[in-house]
């Protein structure tokens, strides 16, 4: 069965005791930001080495796609070449 007891908390009653309180939560908040902005940095600095990575990673798919781009042209050219040789027979053959 739930405990449905409420607890009570005191209050300051004081000024300078509810400024004491303000401050505290302040420079806790402000402890807090801190290091929310240090682990976003920190998350940063991991996302441009990543992005480097991921350039040099692209950088050499370009290189293999520029070398299968010379190979396929250098087959599609000795394709042309097997044909010509092939017409030729072809065309000695029925003469």
């Amino acid at each position: 069965m739930p405990d449905d007891t409420a607890t009570l908390l005191r209050f300051p009653s004081r000024n300078q005791d509810r400024l004491r309180l303000a401050l505290r939560e302040l420079v806790a908040a402000l402890d807090a930001q801190s290091k929310a902005v240090a682990d976003f940095r920190g998350e940063l600095r991991n996302l441009a080495g990543a992005m480097q990575g991921l350039e040099g990673s692209v950088k050499t798919y370009q290189g293999q796609l520029g070398g299968t781009l010379g190979a396929l042209r250098e087959a599609g050219e000795n394709a042309r070449k097997l044909e010509r040789t092939a017409e030729g027979w072809l065309t000695a053959t029925r003469t």
